[in-house]
């Protein structure tokens, strides 16, 4: 059969700053479909210049975070229009699949991790078999939603490489760490943390699935020599879970004299318990860790179930620092009750453990989280337009939704207009480090 599988448009400060990754989820829905016989097409509509002519194919696919959904209905819409069969999947259709098959323009969602359920959905489809056999799928009857038993993860080792072939790549190509081009990977998926405010451990489960090293670095050096790129963002929810695994890859990468550039998310925690580890990082190219600091208040941090203490947040820029490697912290303000004096105390916070980058959010409830569930009675409004990390969209104890948004602008303000930043901004292009003037510049735009 002939598949196209879309991911929706969203303009978004990640898109504004040039933060424009291919959907790696996509790639391996295609690789997997494409193994079994099926020719299958990816349209990343965050690039496309052209919208594609749905009649063409048998089965659209449409991949759905909770901000990107509106967006989803949109595709969905013309795809019904064609007269084709819409599939929608990804978190937000997850957790909220009768929202989506409510429409009338959803024939069927695949929930969970979709390489196959989806494969085994398109089978019966061909087939005309029984699609109450496939696991993890949910779909009309009637008036009524019929869910078949989940499906079991799959064993990620047993994958094809995500199919890179069928993106256009090159479009890509504007985004940069340090003067090198940057591409993603995903080497693990799976969370045992379950931080409140996050879904991926109800998405992907509370188990850790990993690749090998041998594995990791042949997929890295593929993209390096195929695609181009000598930078690397691993997207993993928790890269350094395993250190050992992590210092494994480093040997392999420096054994074997790939020269890139990468970035990874990590934990103070887990950066604090592990200097070989954080050594063998900047060997091997490591230059920016994302962490998630949150808070400076001890009590929000428990509250998002984060498992790490303030102080933690300086000593884990310090050691990294100290091997060159730069820190991109990640703060969010307007838990239900924060105070303002809290949110500035936070501002101050940032300022304090001087990262080279910031990113400030807005608590946002996300369907699959426990905080979407605790908060259900707060929320105001839901149009998942709004579930961007920039727009309030629950009542606060002390705050109403104008003083979180300016505190937001504050919070950017603060610690981007000083004179180093700027300074860092103007010369970021020759001294590989920091964010560019122009990108501070679109986040300011994206904020009002």
């Amino acid at each position: 059969m002939r598949i196209l599988l879309c991911y929706p448009f969203r303009d978004d400060t990640y898109r504004k700053v040039g933060f424009i990754l291919p959907p790696m989820g996509l790639g391996y829905i295609a690789a997997v479909l494409r193994a079994h016989g099926h020719r299958a097409e990816i349209v990343d509509f965050n690039i496309a210049k052209e919208t594609p002519d749905y009649s063409l194919y048998d089965i659209v696919g449409i991949s759905c975070d909770t901000s990107r959904y509106n967006a989803g209905v949109r595709i969905a819409e013309a795809v019904r229009a064609a007269g084709k069969t819409v599939v929608m999947g990804g978190p937000h259709v997850t957790f909220n699949d009768g929202e989506a098959l409510e429409t009338g323009l959803c024939d069927y969602v695949v929930r969970g991790e979709g390489e196959y359920t989806f494969l085994a959905l398109v089978n019966a489809l061909q087939s005309k078999g029984h699609i109450s056999d496939v696991k993890g799928l949910s779909f009309p009857d009637g008036e009524s939603v019929i869910r078949t038993p989940d499906a079991e993860p799959p064993d990620i080792r047993m994958l094809p490489l995500p199919a890179r072939d069928l993106m256009d790549i090159g479009a890509y190509s504007r985004l940069e760490m340090g003067g090198r081009k940057m591409t993603s990977i995903v080497t693990s998926r799976g969370c045992p943390y379950n931080c409140s405010f996050c879904s991926s451990s109800e998405f992907s489960g509370l188990k850790w699935r990993f690749l090998e090293p041998a594995v990791i670095v042949d997929e890295v050096e593929d993209i390096v020599d195929h695609y181009g790129f000598d930078g690397i963002a691993f997207l993993d929810d928790n890269f350094t879970l395993k250190p050992e695994r992590v210092m494994e890859i480093c040997d392999r990468i420096t054994d074997r004299k790939i020269d890139i550039y990468w970035w990874c998310f990590s934990r103070a925690d887990t950066i604090l318990k592990n200097e070989d580890m954080v050594r063998s990082m900047a060997r091997a190219g490591a230059k920016y860790i994302f962490m998630g600091f949150e808070s400076r208040s001890a009590a929000i941090l428990d509250h998002y179930k984060k498992r790490i203490t303030p102080d933690m947040a300086k000593e884990a820029v310090g050691l990294l620092k100290a091997y060159g490697i730069s820190t991109h912290a990640s703060f969010i303000i307007g838990d239900i009750h924060e105070t303002e004096d809290m949110v500035m105390d936070t501002i101050k916070y940032a300022k304090e453990i001087e990262p080279e980058a910031v990113q400030f959010s807005i608590l946002t409830p996300y369907p699959g989280t426990r905080l979407f569930d605790e908060v259900r009675d707060r929320i105001f409004t839901h149009d998942w337009d709004l579930y961007d990390c920039l727009h309030p969209v629950i009542r606060l104890d002390y705050m109403n939704n104008e003083k979180v948004k300016k505190l937001l602008q504050k919070a950017y303000l603060s610690f981007y207009l000083s004179p180093r930043r700027i300074y860092n901004g103007i010369f970021s292009t020759f001294r590989g480090k920091g964010i560019r003037l122009g990108s501070i510049i679109r986040i300011f735009r994206g904020l009002n």
